[in-house]
This record gives C-alpha cells, sequence and structure tokens, in this order.
C-alpha cells in the first residue's frame, strides 16, 4: 500500500461548504489518507456537519481550538498528522478525485522531488461544472508553473505566490528544515511557507494532468477577495524575504539581485496602493510605513504615487 497522506483541513464558520470538501475526499481514487480538520472556534453549524463524516467514516478526524487564525490551525493539524506526506485543503475548496494518486505516482517515479504541483482552476461557488484559469473567471491567465529548484525559482517567488494552498503534495519530513506556518502573519502566510521551500534549496516537479487539479471556489467571502489587506501584508511579508535570502547558501551576487528585486516591488506594490488612498487618510499610511518597515523604500513609494495621481488626475482633466 502506498504511504499515508495527511489531509489538514482549517475550518472557520464554513459549515456551509466544508461538506463540499469532505465529500470530494471520500470520492478520492487514493485510499490511504486521513482528513485532520480543525476548527478554529466555528460559531456556526460546523461540528454538525463535520460529526456527520466522522459517523460514517474512521479517517475524519477532528479537534477545535480557540479562534487563533488560520496559521495557528495548520501548524496544529501537522503536529497531529501521521502521514508521510501532508496534502493541506482549505474548508471551502476542492481537489479532483485522482489528484492525489497521479501525485503519488508522479514522486514515485521522481524520487529526487520533495513537493509535487499540479494545474489549478476556478470555479464560482454556484457552478462547480465549469473551470477557469484564473481567480477574475477570464481565462485570461494561468499561475507560473514551477519546477525543479535554485536561483530561478526564488526569483519567481519573490515576485509572487504562483501556487494555491491545496496544489502541493509534499514529504512530511521536509517540515523539518522549512518550519511551520508564521502564525503572526495574515494573507500571505502561504507565500511565506512555499518561499522557504524554494530558498531551501528543495526541489518542485510539477505534474500538467488536467485530471489532476486543485480547485479554487471563488465567493464572497474568499480569502483573496480582500486585496487591499493582502497587499498591506505584503510588506511584513517582504521584510522576512530578505532574511530568508540573506541567510540563504546563495551565492553573493544571486543575494544582492534578489535583494534589490524585492525591494524594487515592495516599493511598486504600495506605490499603487498609496495611489488609491486620499493623502488625509493619515492612519492608512501609518499602517502602510509599519508594514513596509523601511523609511526610504516608504518615501519613494510615496512620491511615486503622488506622481502616478497626478498623472491620472491630467489625463482625466
Amino acid at each position: 500500500m502506498k504511504k499515508k497522506v495527511s489531509f489538514i483541513i482549517p475550518t472557520y464558520n464554513y459549515g456551509h461548504l466544508i461538506g463540499d470538501t469532505l465529500n470530494c475526499l471520500l470520492h478520492q481514487s487514493f485510499s490511504n489518507w486521513e482528513a485532520i480538520i480543525i476548527d478554529d472556534g466555528s460559531t456556526d453549524n460546523t461540528s454538525a456537519v463535520i460529526n456527520f463524516f466522522l459517523n460514517i467514516d474512521s479517517r475524519f478526524i477532528y479537534s477545535r481550538q480557540d479562534q487563533k487564525g488560520v496559521s495557528a490551525a495548520r501548524n496544529y493539524g501537522l503536529k497531529l498528522a501521521t502521514g508521510y506526506y501532508i496534502q493541506f485543503l482549505d474548508a471551502d475548496d476542492l481537489i479532483t478525485k485522482n489528484k492525489i494518486s497521479s501525485q503519488l505516482k508522479f514522486l514515485e517515479a521522481h524520487p529526487d522531488v520533495d513537493v509535487c504541483l499540479v494545474n489549478t482552476r476556478f470555479f464560482e461557488s454556484n457552478n462547480q461544472a465549469k473551470l477557469y484559469t484564473d481567480f477574475a473567471l477570464q481565462n485570461n491567465k494561468t499561475l507560473p508553473k514551477i519546477d525543479g529548484s535554485g536561483y530561478q525559482n526564488i526569483s519567481t517567488f519573490v515576485e509572487c505566490n504562483p501556487m494555491v494552498i491545496q496544489s502541493p503534495l509534499f514529504k512530511k519530513e521536509n517540515i523539518e528544515t522549512i518550519g511551520y506556518f508564521n502564525e503572526d502573519m495574515k494573507y500571505v502566510e502561504d507565500w511565506d511557507f512555499w518561499f522557504r521551500f524554494a530558498i531551501n534549496n528543495f526541489s518542485f516537479g510539477y505534474l500538467d494532468d488536467e485530471g489532476a487539479l486543485a480547485l479554487v471556489r471563488v465567493h464572497a467571502d474568499s480569502a483573496t477577495q480582500k486585496s487591499n489587506l493582502i497587499i498591506v501584508s505584503q510588506g511584513e511579508f517582504r521584510k522576512f524575504v530578505n532574511g530568508y535570502i540573506k541567510n540563504s547558501l546563495l551565492p553573493d551576487h544571486q543575494k544582492k539581485d534578489l535583494i534589490l528585486k524585492n525591494k524594487k516591488l515592495l516599493i511598486n506594490t504600495f506605490k499603487l496602493i498609496m495611489a488609491e488612498t486620499g493623502l488625509k487618510e493619515i492612519e492608512d499610511f501609518a499602517l502602510y510605513y509599519r508594514k513596509m518597515n523601511n523609511f526610504n523604500a516608504f518615501c519613494l513609494a510615496l512620491i511615486k504615487a503622488i506622481n502616478l495621481k497626478r498623472k491620472s488626475l491630467y489625463l482625466n482633466s
């Protein structure tokens, strides 16, 4: 029998959706799994929905904690997991029937690969049959395909988070090197987590198979909808990125290039959000300053934002 896979499913007040998520596990073609559901203090009918699944399949495991956030819930799940492989799955999302079995075959065929990734598709909450390649449901773009290890992968991760949380299947033993989720981070905690795989030179393998998909539900409560909060959180994340790069085994010239790229992206990200912020919104600008944690970068972003706003007003006049 193939090695066990531990699904880790954090949930908070998703009683209306988590049934679909757990049901997709029952239909997996791979059967040697456990699903560790961590209820992060839900106040809706989540426990009642989960109890239904607990009664019909012993592979479901349920634990409840006081509300501490998704990172704490995932970390708790990681500590409870007994599987050789780890698969994260949010309580509102799905995976296709053959995702796990196909990834396991891929990993067996490529023993040097630590993390197996698959394609991601997005769907409207009320229509699971129609799939799209992007969150905007426009089929205008796809996520980058990460493969291999080294500088180019790290550079991509500096630029963006190229994967959704339920795409990767990875070896639990990697946590000994990577560490757990940063429980103080919000919204980009998964980006930080996967970045540590890249900077520690773990090998990614991309399985391009339309039968093995990560499926992301698009609805009003999706974390990705909270765009401004995510953008602000990137400032804090990029501070950690500099530290990861400096402490890595990369050659000095590559470290220099990546740190410069990270700074430029930090400035550009906050330039755009500052340009959309009223100049009298002092509290917002104070928040941006705290999250950027870099006086020079903050000033550059502010100057660029003012210029961008000035150009916009001129073009619209």
